[in-house]
């Protein structure tokens, strides 16, 4: 069953987030007025922002982070701008959300390493891994894409995989996470990376439409992370 976490427009300006197992029929409630409370006292109501989840736990996870957001980064969502986003998620008071999830800092070079790969694999996807320490990645290490389908797919040749880890073993950087472009323009993960998450709780960096979006393979699925840029 596919879920949907959304937003929408209402009188006044302001906006409403909800998730659902039915888009079209929920939207349509809404619009009627026949879902009481907020949006019923604020007709008319119009869809401005939607992302598929493959679980209703992703669903409602997704809203209960979008509904915590100010309304400057609930229009950056709108219009797709995850560098503003980024931007207006900067803390003062250190690497931790307000929810308790890690915040990465990110190297500058790492975001713009990344965006250069994608833009030169295209249109197969670019993947590789996320090396540093602790919640700070300071470097991607490319690797060759061996999936068959490198257009609609990825996989990180093994063999990079090994000597990461081996590095690691040996006193090197570890092995934060993973990233990989989506040549289709899809800012956040697919189904398919769905299927071959592991849930082990590392990070992926997903590349597409200009912007890199960061996200935590957890137990029960694909959460948003927030990230720091740090001057290289």
């Amino acid at each position: 069953m596919t879920f949907w976490a959304y937003m929408l427009h209402c009188r006044d300006g302001k906006f409403y987030t909800g998730h659902t197992d039915d888009l079209e029929r929920r939207v349509g409630d809404h619009k009627s007025g026949l879902v009481k409370g907020f949006t019923q006292q604020l007709l008319p109501v119009e869809l401005v922002w939607s992302q598929e989840f493959s679980t209703r736990y992703e669903a409602l996870s997704a809203e209960r982070q979008i509904k915590g957001w100010s309304k400057a980064k609930k229009l950056a969502l709108i219009r797709g701008d995850w560098v503003e986003i980024s931007r207006l998620a900067k803390k003062k008071d250190g690497p931790s959300t307000s929810s308790g999830r890690t915040e990465l800092l990110v190297l500058g070079g790492v975001i713009r390493q990344m965006l250069k790969e994608a833009t030169q694999a295209h249109p197969r996807e670019c993947c590789g891994l996320l090396l540093g320490q602790g919640a700070r990645v300071a470097m991607v290490r490319p690797a060759a894409n061996v999936h068959p389908q490198p257009e609609r797919h990825f996989e990180i040749d093994p063999k990079a995989l090994i000597s990461a880890h081996r590095a690691q073993r040996a006193g090197g950087l570890e092995v934060l996470g993973y990233y990989h472009s989506h040549p289709n323009g899809h800012i956040g993960p697919s189904n398919e990376d769905r299927a071959q998450a592991s849930g082990d709780g590392r990070a992926w960096a997903i590349v597409a439409a200009g912007a890199v979006t960061w996200w935590r393979d957890g137990p029960d699925g694909f959460e948003a992370l927030s990230y720091r840029l740090i001057a290289d």
